[in-house]
Order: C-alpha cells, then sequence, then structure tokens
C-alpha cells in the first residue's frame, strides 16, 4: 500500500519534498498541503501534473487524512498539528524538532506517541554523527556533548536572539562568539537556525547539557556544524560543511536532503545505519 502524505508548511525544504515525491524519489503520494500563504502552495502544485497534484487544505486537521503528516512550518507548527496526529494514530515527520526543546511540550507528545499507534519521526537534518551519539547514549556511558556551530552573518537575520540584543551583524568583521549556552536557550533563542542542536541533545545528553556555541563569521559562505562528545565508549567528532540552500540561507540543503532520506527509507526494505 502507498503512503499517502501530507505537509504542513510549504517553505524550502517542503519544496524538495514535494519535488522527491514527484519524480518517484520518494515512493509515495503528496495528497494534502497547508500553508498561510497560497503562493507556497501553489509552488508545490506545479511540482505534480494535473492528475497527481495535492489539493489545499483549509484547516491543519485535514491533514490528518494523510497516513504520514510532514511538519515543515516552524516550532509553533510542533505544537499544532504533531499531538493531534500521534493521538490519531498517523505517522509524523517533524523538521522543526527545537520546539522539543520545551520539556512540557516534549512529555506531552512523547506520552502521545507511546500511547498510541502513531510514529513520530525525526531526520538528523544538517549534522552527521547521530548514529554514534545514539550508540554511546544507550551504554549510559556518555558524559558529554557540545555543538559548535558557524553560519555567515545573513544566515542569522532576524533570529530572535539577534533581535532582542540588538546585535548588528554587519559591525561583525571577523568569526564572533553570538551565543553559548544549553540547547534548551538555543532553540528558543535561534528558532530557524539550530533544530540540529536539539536533535542532537535528544540523541545524547539531554537539552539542558548538550552545549551548544554560535559563531557569527562575515566570511563563511557554508553552514558548519561541528560536535564533540566523550564518554567511556570513546570520542566522537564530526564536522559538516554545508552548502546554505539556493533559495534561503537560513537553510542548509543537507538537511532538505535528510528529510528526503527519512521518507524514502519508511518505503525500503533495507534500511543502512540507525
Amino acid at each position: 500500500m502507498t503512503r499517502s502524505i501530507a505537509i504542513f508548511g510549504c517553505g524550502t525544504i517542503a519544496t524538495e519534498i514535494a519535488r522527491a515525491i514527484a519524480d518517484g524519489t520518494i515512493p509515495a503520494t503528496l495528497d494534502i498541503v497547508y500553508d498561510r500563504h497560497p503562493e507556497q502552495i501553489e509552488e508545490i502544485q506545479d511540482q505534480f501534473d494535473d492528475r497527481s497534484q495535492p489539493v489545499e487544505a483549509t484547516d491543519p486537521a485535514d491533514l490528518l487524512e494523510a497516513d504520514l503528516i510532514v511538519e515543515a512550518a516552524g516550532q509553533t507548527a510542533v505544537e499544532e498539528i504533531t499531538t493531534d496526529a500521534l493521538e490519531a494514530d498517523r505517522e509524523c515527520l517533524l523538521l522543526s524538532i527545537g520546539a522539543l526543546a520545551d520539556e512540557t511540550l516534549r512529555e506531552e507528545i512523547v506520552d502521545a506517541a507511546r500511547t498510541n499507534e502513531g510514529r513520530l519521526y525525526a531526520p538528523s537534518g544538517a549534522i552527521a554523527g547521530l548514529d554514534g551519539i545514539k550508540a554511546a547514549a544507550l551504554t549510559g556511558e556518555l558524559e558529554s556533548v557540545s555543538l559548535t556551530t558557524t553560519k555567515p552573518t545573513v544566515g542569522l537575520e532576524g533570529a530572535p536572539y539577534i533581535v532582542d540584543n540588538d546585535i548588528d551583524l554587519s559591525a561583525i568583521d571577523e568569526p564572533t562568539v553570538i551565543f553559548d549556552g544549553p540547547a534548551t536557550d538555543a532553540a528558543a533563542a535561534f528558532p530557524s537556525n539550530i533544530n540540529v542542536a536539539v536533535a542532537l541533545s535528544l540523541a545524547g545528553v539531554g537539552p539542558d547539557e548538550t552545549a551548544v556555541k554560535i559563531i557569527a563569521d562575515p566570511d563563511e559562505e557554508n553552514n558548519v556544524h561541528r560536535i564533540s562528545a566523550n564518554g567511556d565508549s570513546g570520542d566522537i567528532e564530526t564536522t559538516v560543511r554545508n552548502v546554505p540552500s539556493p533559495t534561503n540561507s537560513k537553510t542548509s540543503y543537507l538537511a532538505a536532503v535528510s528529510a528526503i532520506e527519512k521518507l524514502r527509507s519508511l518505503e525500503m526494505s533495507i534500511d543502512i545505519g540507525t
């Protein structure tokens, strides 16, 4: 049986997912889309011929008609759709996993997943090494995990932390640490930039214990994520230098590909890696 997919939010990553469904990379159908911006819905629909175009939902609840809901609309959408999807025994793939830094929301969603038939998925996104972090955490011997993210200054524009602290990004002329704190705080401070920190923290030692440093670099063209972890099982060091999406400098292209691969793997008889 072919899995039907609905998408909440029709931005950069959602458009790439739609394209992958349309060309058969993801062996599923895209049946329903929802966004508050009609022009973005049209861009998604334009990936398909007239007979296979997804219909436009008038309310997020309409998305529950599909087998799997992809949340691609930001952290507020996680609260709006995820628990309902899981309680309706639907699968749900979260792209804005930074929302789970909120302990109350996280507990609510985890409880919904455990007490119903729905499944919750979170792709690795723009980082590498989560398989090793998960394995080390399973032994209970993972002592510390940190993430250092370096971004072009333009990719940080509009973040709440930048606005609230009156940081003039145009005045930065060398690599500058603009944030240093736990993943819990990073997710709220940079909701569009640092979902990877929460994904890392949930795979490892938790949002409050995962250290995050964000560096603004006017000469950097890519989004660079460096993970460092250590424990009795050994040390883990990974660095990923991501090319930003050509249509959105705040989004790493690898994040879109990671979501596509996760959806593709759900239909595969052989799945490599964790």
